[in-house]
């Protein structure tokens, strides 16, 4: 191909085709629900500071994997909630998946996993959330 091609290819390629593309993850401990009735807000989930991501202002999110354990069986009642720093929450039905549900929202989001069980009085044994994790994948 001659360099005035090769010119010409690059100038009508699409700037979404040279967008870089990668992702990032995050994991941290999780929490521990003592009581029914109440949702509650595990640490956010962010890419590092110095994450290629955080040199890309216009990445967005493509898919967004999470994955969470508990230490012992699932409640009657659990919910789970994926939120992301602008609010927007998608429930949640097992304690891994994927999601498109962010597609499109800036990859430079933190998210967090809301948790809460329903009725009414103590837990016993109290929920505890030992890990969580996001991978977002952007470009």
């Amino acid at each position: 191909m001659t360099r005035i091609a090769t010119a010409l290819l690059m100038m009508f390629c699409s700037a979404s085709a040279l967008a870089a593309s990668g992702s990032w993850s995050d994991s941290k401990a999780g929490i521990t629900l003592q009581n029914r009735g109440q949702m509650t807000s595990a640490p956010a989930l962010s890419p590092a500071a110095n994450a290629p991501v955080m040199q890309a202002p216009s990445a967005t999110i493509d898919t967004l994997s999470w994955t969470y354990s508990l230490l012992g069986p699932e409640p009657a009642g659990l919910q789970v909630q994926l939120c992301s720093s602008s609010n927007r929450c998608q429930q949640l039905d097992a304690a891994q998946g994927q999601t498109r549900n962010f597609f499109g929202q800036s990859a430079q989001s933190s998210f967090r996993l809301v948790f809460g069980v329903e009725g009414q009085g103590r837990l016993n044994p109290p929920l505890r959330v030992v890990s969580q994790q996001v991978i977002v994948n952007y470009r």
